[in-house]
């Protein structure tokens, strides 16, 4: 299409979309994982709702940004992370009693 009104013909990215979902998920669960340890470290005196709000929006952006960055390796890289912060999630619920 974009040959016909005389630009550059460029092939789909299929993964690029699924890209910028798995820096969206690995940012912003990894960064509540964070205020997760910094909630236990820090006790009960802790402000919970609106650091977790605030980290997650910083950490879902800036994975989006990263998917960005990384270009055609992002699929890739990101799916890994985004499993390895998943499991470190579910490891976390489980030793704690989440069940």
């Amino acid at each position: 299409m974009l040959r016909a009104m005389g630009g550059e013909e460029r092939e789909p990215q299929p993964n690029r979309r699924a890209a910028t979902v798995l820096g969206w998920l690995a940012g912003g669960g990894g960064a509540l994982l964070l205020n997760f340890g910094l909630y236990h470290a820090w006790g009960t005196d802790y402000p919970v709702q609106p650091t977790s709000f605030v980290l997650f929006v910083v950490g879902a952006f800036g994975g989006m940004a990263l998917a960005d960055r990384l270009g055609e390796r992002a699929f890739r890289v990101l799916g890994i992370a985004t499993g390895v912060v998943f499991a470190l999630g579910l490891t976390a619920f489980v030793l704690l009693g989440g069940f």
